[in-house]
């Protein structure tokens, strides 16, 4: 558990001489030094360690240990440095600071990395501050030390306004009104149901524009966005509080192409359709129609199943004049029909 504030945490269940070597090495001037005999089995250095600004909170995250070498880790011991402090008193030594302890039995786990949600502290603010993170075995004994994270707290921007999501076929699109501010980018992060949001944006590059399309999606599926607006040029990532999450469920709107090459055969009390098979990927199948001289409109005999392509009419009557058409439609929940096929005429044996 995460308990204290910076420079004054408390910590429960994990040996005080645990973190006085901490201290030793954390505060030690240039040169790191063992916390303990290197024959000892220590946990690894965490993988993925980011500290991120959102808004009024700051975010740190890191790769969550297998699930093999679970036990042998009891959590993770936080430090910061304040770069700032340390260069006003002209001193570049490496003078860190306890920030948080967080216990791997409690922490929030989301995509494979635990999640650490603080206030930013308001005297922050304007500072040049370093973070690492050491695991902690359930020996007590600390590892490897992540790589360092170095942060210039800048206020971040005004999230988007105004976010609306378009559903299409197997995309959405969204939209939303810049907020007042210069240089702004914006991050789209997606989530489906019952799930929270990834560290990770939909988009790889910030957004300069307020519109994208978010493709490869599964139709009838509800998606949940939020957008964020970014100040940074890259990481450490400064992004705003997200915006109104809004859902949306794609869906297919766009018919498939109208069948061709459609000819009729005359038999012996029956008609007989052949055309040609559609290429769409979401193809369900066809639909034959046929209207008799004096009819007003045509008259659905049947459908078939791709990948069928042909139909037998046995309920004609002879010398009588049929004219037919083929239509395709698709898998959608509420199929999409094409364009009738040109019509092709015969006189019934």
């Amino acid at each position: 558990m995460v308990s204290g504030d910076a420079g004054a945490v408390k910590v429960t269940g994990v040996p005080t001489w645990v973190f006085l070597l901490f201290g030793l090495l954390l505060t030690a001037c240039g040169v790191k030094t063992p916390l303990i005999s290197p024959d000892m089995e220590l946990p690894k250095a965490v993988n993925g360690f980011e500290v991120r600004i959102r808004g009024e909170k700051v975010l740190m995250t890191w790769r969550a240990p297998a699930e093999k070498h679970r036990a042998e880790i009891s959590g993770y011991r936080l430090f910061y440095q304040d770069v700032t402090a340390d260069r006003q008193r002209g001193c570049n030594c490496r003078r860190f600071q306890d920030l948080a302890f967080v216990d791997l039995d409690t922490a929030e786990i989301i995509d494979g990395r635990l999640w650490l949600v603080r206030n930013v502290d308001p005297a922050w603010w304007g500072r040049l501050q370093t973070f690492v993170v050491v695991p902690v075995s359930s020996k007590g004994f600390a590892g490897e030390e992540s790589e360092e994270r170095t942060v210039l707290w800048t206020p971040a921007p005004p999230p988007p306004l105004s976010v609306t999501a378009k559903p299409g076929d197997r995309t959405v699109t969204l939209q939303w009104t810049a907020p007042q501010g210069e240089g702004l980018r914006y991050r789209v992060y997606r989530r489906s149901a019952k799930k929270s949001f990834p560290l990770q944006p939909v988009n790889a590059v910030p957004l300069r524009g307020t519109l994208f399309q978010d493709g490869g999606l599964q139709n009838g599926t509800p998606y949940f966005y939020v957008v964020r607006s970014v100040a940074s040029d890259g990481p450490p990532w400064i992004e705003s509080e997200a915006a109104p999450e809004v859902s949306v469920i794609p869906v297919d709107r766009v018919a498939p192409a109208a069948p061709r090459g459609v000819e009729v055969i005359a038999g012996r009390a029956l008609v007989r359709i052949f055309w040609e098979e559609n290429t769409e990927p979401d193809l369900a199948g066809y639909r034959v129609y046929r209207r008799a001289a004096g009819e007003e409109h045509p008259l659905l005999l049947g459908e078939v199943k791709k990948p069928g392509t042909t139909f037998t009419d046995s309920s004609v009557s002879a010398g009588v004049g049929y004219e037919y058409t083929v239509t395709a439609y698709d898998d959608a929940p509420v199929p999409n029909e094409s364009r009738p096929s040109r019509k092709t005429t015969v006189v019934a044996q």
